[in-house]
């Protein structure tokens, strides 16, 4: 499309938003009921349309971070400090900030999980260096 195209289409565009802003909803509705079409089941249609351009953009979206995330998980694992190392870290992260707080989910002990996924959170979080940095 050249630059001349364009700006005609820009300028359609504009005179059909400013038409749309200044007609009002029964006016609308008006025109709808006499070409035959239900404003409401037209609505509904649109919704459920945007509902599933939306759902697919988000399976899409998840699909995506979810290989990105795969990818970050085999490297980190590979790089992954011994659970004491984890330990170790975490204790010196809450020594350096006593406001860090952590919960029991259940009982009065935290899993070995629990203590990899709290170290996650606190290098994401920047409580902790990094591991990958060599420290």
């Amino acid at each position: 499309m050249n630059n001349e195209s364009r700006k005609t289409l820009n300028a359609v565009r504009a005179l059909a938003l400013k038409d749309l802003e200044t007609t009002s909803d029964e006016e609308i509705r008006a025109e709808f009921a006499a070409e035959g079409v239900d404003p409401d089941k037209l609505a509904a249609s649109i919704a459920v349309s945007l509902d599933e351009v939306l759902a697919a953009s988000l399976r899409q979206q998840a699909t995506a971070e979810k290989v990105i995330m795969q990818g970050r998980t085999a490297s980190k694992k590979s790089l992954r400090l011994t659970l004491d190392q984890i330990k170790e870290r975490i204790a010196q992260a809450f020594a350096a900030e006593p406001q860090l707080a952590t919960a029991f989910r259940e009982g009065s002990r935290q899993s070995d999980a629990d203590l990899e996924t709290l170290y996650d959170d606190l290098v994401l979080m920047g409580k902790i260096p990094n591991a990958d940095d060599g420290r």
